[in-house]
């Protein structure tokens, strides 16, 4: 067989393939059926909001600490009480003794 034939029924078959594949894919649904917790284009938006309203935030020292809410219940303190005085002498004299 002539190599000319050959590459005419090679290119004829490449475009037939590629006919088929693009007719197929045509058919096929994009976004259908997204299901359940699937993220959606509002949700999206709002993330994108949030991030750019956090870049937006002024940053400095005033940024180190977050403020504090004070609660109108019951307080706890930030630090226990510490422990007796016997108690710290005693530790003490175990780690001078290391």
């Amino acid at each position: 067989m002539h190599p000319f034939w050959i590459s005419l029924a090679c290119l004829a078959s490449l475009l037939t393939g590629m006919t088929l594949m693009y007719a197929y894919r045509r058919r096929l649904p994009q976004h259908a059926e997204a299901g359940e917790g699937a993220t959606n284009v509002w949700q999206l938006i709002e993330h994108i909001e949030a991030e750019a309203a956090e870049r937006a935030r002024p940053r400095g020292r005033h940024r180190l600490r977050e403020p504090v809410e004070e609660s109108t219940t019951d307080t706890v303190p930030l630090w226990p009480e510490p422990p007796p005085l016997d108690l710290q002498q005693r530790v003490l004299e175990s780690l001078r003794r290391l």
